[in-house]
């Protein structure tokens, strides 16, 4: 018996987690994987969730890691006229004016390093190898009777049955616990792949171009170019007639950069860098409620988005912050007080789900950018909802 089960040790899953853990929860995050992916993932944390994890005393031992992105850009490359935007123009909303690049492998990594060091009694950060198979009893949320579900041991045939006052479902976009629990996912495929380039180093000529964050357009098409700490990262959606030759390696990639930047490169370059890619799907999808009975559905398994803009990631960081404090609130407090708080939590996140994080990233399906107004000028309002300042 536990205060809460978390299946999922990803960012989400993790951070929230820790907040459990530092409000004084136990708290056992399951995950089916052996450890720690270090595939390249999400990498983009807004000035909202640096503010949050500034305040947790997470933030400083991140930054060795990341690239500080302080100025965005907008940058017509058929013309090589640009607009930037400073972040230095919200300096007065948030103590951390710039977006951090870091591949998410680092914060989880050093988020499962400091969960045992909130509590003593839980020195495993994760259960790893286990997987959810059954939920043999979820009861109401205002019944007292805790929430039951069965593990399975990857290299054992021997099940654990494991209860406790919430369950969190933190386990991806394919979630075995919205499975089980025969949970809609309403919304849609994108039919086109997203197609992920990570160069350790892009020629001088193309560098000189790009801020730290870049979206870039051109007849031939978009892209959005991302520094990291040590390499750059770009990002190329193929319209729906290039979806084939996208799917068949890296040689359709490789010229669409030699169009894209034919005017300050020459074409033959590009087939000489060497590059790790690979290529995703992308959704639109969410769960329409995200509490049932004892369980609580947060981050991709609650919701999958476009991923320009990096919204999908930070908003279920948010979002599992917020949740540890409601339920923090709702165990503390044996009365309809606290569980009005996780009530009043899933809620707030069907709507924000609904009204924003849909909303905005529908928007940027045409491949615009993510910090510009609707009339594509720079305002700070845009600002303000590209850095997810406006939820935070």
């Amino acid at each position: 018996m536990t205060d809460v089960i978390i299946i999922g040790a990803g960012p989400v899953g993790l951070l929230t987690a820790y907040g459990l853990r530092n409000l004084g929860l136990s708290c056992l995050i399951v995950d089916k994987r052996r450890g720690l992916s270090s595939a390249a993932r999400a990498s983009t944390f807004q000035p909202a969730v640096l503010d949050r994890l500034e305040g947790l005393g997470l933030l400083d031992p991140l930054l060795s890691n990341g690239y500080q992105v302080r100025v965005l850009r907008d940058l017509d490359l058929s013309s090589l006229h640009y607009r930037d935007l400073a972040l230095s123009a919200i300096s007065g909303e948030t103590r951390n004016p710039y977006r951090l690049h870091l591949e998410q492998y680092y914060f989880s990594r050093l988020m499962v390093e400091s969960l045992p060091k909130l509590s003593a009694g839980e020195s495993d950060s994760v259960l790893w190898g286990h997987e959810l198979i059954q939920v043999l009893d979820n009861p109401h949320v205002t019944d007292d009777r805790p929430i039951r579900i069965v593990l399975n041991r990857l290299d054992s045939s021997n099940p654990l049955v494991v209860e406790a006052k919430w369950l969190i479902a933190a386990d991806g976009a394919k979630s075995t616990a919205r499975g089980l629990l025969q949970v809609p996912f309403e919304g849609m495929d994108i039919s086109s792949p997203v197609v992920r380039m990570i160069f350790q180093q892009l020629p001088l000529a193309v560098s000189s171009l790009l801020e730290g964050l870049t979206y870039a357009r051109h007849p031939h098409g978009n892209l959005s170019a991302l520094r990291m700490q040590q390499a750059w990262r770009i990002i190329l959606r193929p319209k729906n007639d290039e979806v084939d030759d996208a799917l068949r390696g890296e040689c359709w990639a490789r010229k669409k950069l030699a169009h894209l930047f034919e005017s300050v490169q020459p074409p033959e370059v590009w087939d000489t860098l060497s590059v790790q890619m690979d290529l995703y799907k992308v959704a639109q999808r969410f769960v329409q409620k995200r509490q049932h009975g004892r369980c609580l559905f947060i981050g991709d398994a609650a919701h999958v988005t476009n991923t320009r803009g990096g919204f999908n990631m930070n908003f279920g960081l948010l979002e599992g912050l917020e949740l540890a404090e409601s339920i923090g609130l709702s165990i503390q407090n044996f009365d309809l007080l606290g569980l009005d708080a996780v009530m009043h939590w899933a809620m707030r996140w069907e709507n924000l789900t609904q009204s924003v994080l849909i909303p905005r990233t529908a928007r940027l399906l045409d491949g615009s950018s993510p910090f510009l107004a609707r009339n594509q000028a720079m305002t700070l309002e845009g600002l303000r909802e590209a850095s997810l300042l406006d939820i935070g």
